[in-house]
């Protein structure tokens, strides 16, 4: 698996999602967070500082059919938090709370890897579980959004497997109807991992360059590999090493699924120095 991702040479990655979730930290200990890790950022290229301030309720919705609908929900708490933001020139975000922090990756040009992360994000984990003897996680997820265009849905299996896409069998079914989306979602388990593998199809129409409007078919394969409860995450998150492990255990999942999603052919296109398709956009 690692051979073929190195051979692949184009991609059509949008955006990538890390986010660690977690509690038993209060508003300084993430202070102390952001003293050691400032720097860290900075010189990984998170040159922009930011900081805000959100708001976390706890809702509680009531079942006594006595009482009104107006007042069926209710505010207990209005917990407020600060979130730190380092940004970089090439739309990376990364942010911390006392509550989660998180990788943010938009991608609008070749993207190297998930690895050039793995160290940034294993020491800033390892600071943050450090800072709080209360901290206990609740979730760990790493989170891919891929997406392309084709302009004949017909082609679909071109580019991707029967298990992503079984859309021919939709159109087959319904051939008096046109079909103008199609949402499928699958939960799938691997290595004590959960996956959310989604995929969606939704018409649109797309500006051409001499003026005119093109209907294009917008593909999108959305996998997201977690892990939920700090019993079954905390031994993985023990030291840097450790942490890296997990880091690229997810990423590994995560590609495999992404792999089987796609065509023979569209995989060995994507191998090639130069990508020629052009009836698929958004390939970089």
């Amino acid at each position: 698996m690692r051979k073929l991702r190195s051979e692949i040479k184009h991609n059509f990655l949008k955006q990538i999602i890390f986010r660690l979730d977690y509690e038993g930290l209060m508003e300084a200990d993430v202070e102390k967070c952001i003293l050691s890790l400032r720097q860290k950022f900075y010189d990984a290229g998170f040159e922009k500082m930011d900081n805000r301030t959100e708001n976390q309720f706890d809702v509680q919705i009531k079942m006594d059919l006595n009482i009104p609908d107006e007042n069926q929900f209710s505010i207990n708490s209005n917990n407020k938090s600060i979130v730190y933001s380092f940004s970089s020139e090439k739309k990376e975000i990364l942010e911390i709370s006392k509550s989660f922090f998180t990788l943010t990756v938009d991608i609008d040009q070749k993207y190297e890897t998930f690895d050039k992360y793995l160290s940034l994000l294993a020491e800033s984990i390892e600071t943050i579980k450090s800072t709080s003897p209360y901290f206990q996680v609740l979730r760990i997820g790493l989170r891919k959004i891929n997406i392309c265009l084709l302009d004949d849905l017909a082609r679909l299996s071109n580019y991707f497997t029967r298990a992503a896409f079984n859309i021919d069998d939709v159109i087959k079914q319904f051939e008096d109807c046109d079909c103008v989306a199609s949402n499928m979602v699958t939960v799938l388990s691997k290595n004590n991992y959960q996956i959310n593998y989604v995929r969606n199809i939704q018409e649109g129409v797309m500006q051409q360059d001499d003026g005119t409007q093109k209907t294009m078919y917008q593909v999108v394969v959305d996998i997201d590999v977690f892990k939920e409860g700090n019993r079954e995450i905390l031994s993985l998150l023990c030291d840097e090493q450790m942490i890296k492990d997990t880091l690229e255990t997810q990423n590994t999942i995560e590609f495999g699924v992404f792999i089987k999603s796609l065509s023979d052919e569209l995989i060995e296109a994507l191998k090639q120095d130069t990508f020629q398709d052009t009836a698929i956009k958004g390939v970089i």
